[in-house]
């Protein structure tokens, strides 16, 4: 039987528009409906969504959502990956946050409203496994697959990923998704296997749901309410300067921290037998080194800056 011949511009077109729907208007309508199920009802859809798609239009369901075993060191690749992507999308959000402080705080209000009242396992399910299993079957699966044929593979997962920061609703938010999401699409198509983004995005969305959990032990200890201090924090009118300077010199190890992830994702591959830094990559440890330390001079110099103005304010 012949195969219906596959557009992937206007199966990309048809994704968008579906997801759209799905995400800007049924999940408002399933939320109200259905609570915190109608979110992950929602985001289950997406998967409907991006596998019902290809299925009428007859694609290759393997090619598109590639899984194989995972490997360990893969895994600690992703993980190292993960942290040095995350540091610099914070240090971005943070610098962002400096000049919006509101209207950054305000956009994720939201998601921290049910990490904060809900209990950890039920926000670990709605807002860490449950879109790390369906937003990457939707964006980086099959809307990413609509661009594979695409020469350069880095326009490909940057059009992905300005649309998957899109969608997440608020400006405030999409520059540091984009890069998260560039981070996973470069993951899939180095590894060929959705296990590692989608590890990724776990961990993502993980990582600040169980850092609040030891944060709220921490605060019952002292007699204090997680959900009175985080409304405090929201109602934040500015972040101070000397808060952006640490991330700053944490952020000087963010390239440190990607460049390693990426040898731990391709360690024994033909390029990268010679260990971590061989001799004929001396200067990128000399660079990474001067991004580190001017980085960290940088975030010195504002943290001063910041105590010699509050000073003599």
């Amino acid at each position: 039987m012949n195969r219906k011949k596959l557009k992937p511009y206007g199966i990309a077109v048809l994704l968008v528009v579906l997801y759209a729907i799905d995400i800007f208007w049924l999940s408002d309508f399933l939320g109200a409906w259905m609570g915190l199920l109608g979110t992950v009802v929602s985001e289950a859809l997406l998967v409907v969504i991006a596998v019902g798609v290809f299925l009428i239009f007859r694609g290759r369901l393997r090619s598109i959502f590639p899984f194989k075993k995972p490997e360990a060191v893969k895994i600690a690749g992703t993980v190292v990956l993960w942290i040095g992507a995350y540091w610099g999308a914070l240090l971005i959000t943070m610098v962002i946050a400096y000049f919006f402080p509101q209207e950054v705080m305000g956009a994720g209000q939201g998601i921290q409203d049910v990490m904060v009242s809900a209990p950890v396992l039920l926000s670990l399910l709605v807002i860490s496994l449950t879109p790390a299993i369906c937003e990457e079957m939707a964006f980086r699966g099959a809307l990413l697959s609509c661009f594979r044929s695409m020469k350069n593979r880095w326009a490909a997962i940057i059009i992905v990923s300005v649309i998957f920061g899109a969608f997440h609703g608020s400006i405030w938010r999409m520059v540091p998704t984009m890069l998260l999401g560039i981070a996973m699409g470069y993951l899939l198509f180095e590894t060929e296997n959705m296990f590692y983004n989608m590890l990724f995005h776990l961990i993502n969305n993980a990582f600040p749901i169980l850092l609040l959990a030891v944060l709220n032990a921490l605060l019952k200890m002292t007699g204090t309410d997680l959900i009175q201090a985080a409304g405090t924090s929201a109602q934040m009118t500015e972040l101070p300067l000397g808060s952006v300077a640490l991330y700053v010199m944490y952020g000087g190890a963010a390239p440190l921290l990607i460049y390693l992830g990426n040898y731990l994702l391709h360690k024994g591959q033909p390029g990268y037998e010679n260990g971590v830094f061989p001799r004929e990559k001396k200067q990128t440890l000399i660079l990474l080194i001067a991004v580190g330390i001017g980085m960290m001079v940088l975030g010195i110099f504002l943290l001063m800056f910041s105590v010699l103005v509050e000073g003599i304010a």
